[in-house]
């Protein structure tokens, strides 16, 4: 069984600590027969996937990495198909993860969205995707990818500069045009 988790970053953790904390997680879950994998670090959360054989040791892992390093903020079962929703519903939900630099469940509703969309909103929205992915490596401390990705996604965007759902694409292309240029990557927010 597999379930994404999310712990409150106490603010004392960043992506450049992630190795170290995959490694306390892991010895803080192995003795109840579960893993940990796919750590990503963000400003306000500790996120990552908890492998377990049942669920009737799940109690039990959450309450020890809670001890170890912070409250739970979410649970998900990601072993379960997520329930259809409406593309609008879609666009929203994933601009709100991003917005709360839940990057991966952001990049996974956009998707949702972008299998409906077509024509120039398709290609808004996989530049979206592109841009939540990019700080997904982020978040695992991995900056070459992080901007590589991000310059994916800016290519993606740079023709569409009308808004779109309330969010400026072109000032967020050209505070893409910022970090890149800069080689610094950030978590930011969506501006609507």
């Amino acid at each position: 069984m597999r379930f994404l988790v999310r712990l409150a970053n106490r603010g004392e953790v960043r992506p450049a600590d992630r190795k170290q904390l995959t490694k306390n997680a892991y010895e803080t879950v192995r003795k109840f027969g579960a893993d940990v994998g796919n750590l990503r670090v963000s400003s306000s959360a500790i996120e990552f996937d908890l492998l377990l054989d049942s669920d009737n040791k799940l109690q039990d892992s959450l309450k020890a990495l809670e001890g170890q390093i912070g409250p739970v903020l979410t649970i998900r079962k990601l072993d379960v198909e997520s329930p259809a929703i409406e593309k609008v519903e879609a666009i929203r939900l994933g601009f709100d993860f991003f917005n709360e630099e839940r990057y991966w469940e952001s990049h996974e509703a956009l998707e949702a969205a972008w299998k409906r969309a077509t024509g120039d909103e398709k290609e808004i929205l996989q530049g979206l995707i592109l841009l939540a992915a990019s700080l997904v490596h982020w978040q695992k401390n991995e900056k070459q990818v992080t901007l590589s990705v991000m310059r994916r996604a800016r290519d993606k965007l740079v023709s569409h500069q009308a808004e779109y759902f309330g969010i400026d694409i072109a000032a967020l292309t050209s505070r893409l045009d910022k970090i890149l240029s800069a080689s610094k990557p950030e978590f930011f927010k969506l501006s609507a």
